[in-house]
């Protein structure tokens, strides 16, 4: 292989792969912040039942 090939071989395993983990790292923290959302309004909720348990 020339070397032009082998430059162009490593770009494209480079944008590959770096798409792979930015995809990961996106998801990963995506999926923490709707955790973190879901529990904020499951508390709201259950404190909300708290205060008014007869409106439920």
């Amino acid at each position: 292989m020339t070397g032009e090939a082998i430059a162009v071989m490593l770009v494209a395993i480079v944008i590959i792969w770096g798409g792979l983990a930015v995809s990961v790292t996106a998801l990963i923290v995506r999926g923490r912040r709707e955790d973190v959302e879901a529990r904020e309004a499951a508390l709201a909720a259950a404190h909300e039942h708290l205060r008014h348990p007869q409106e439920s």
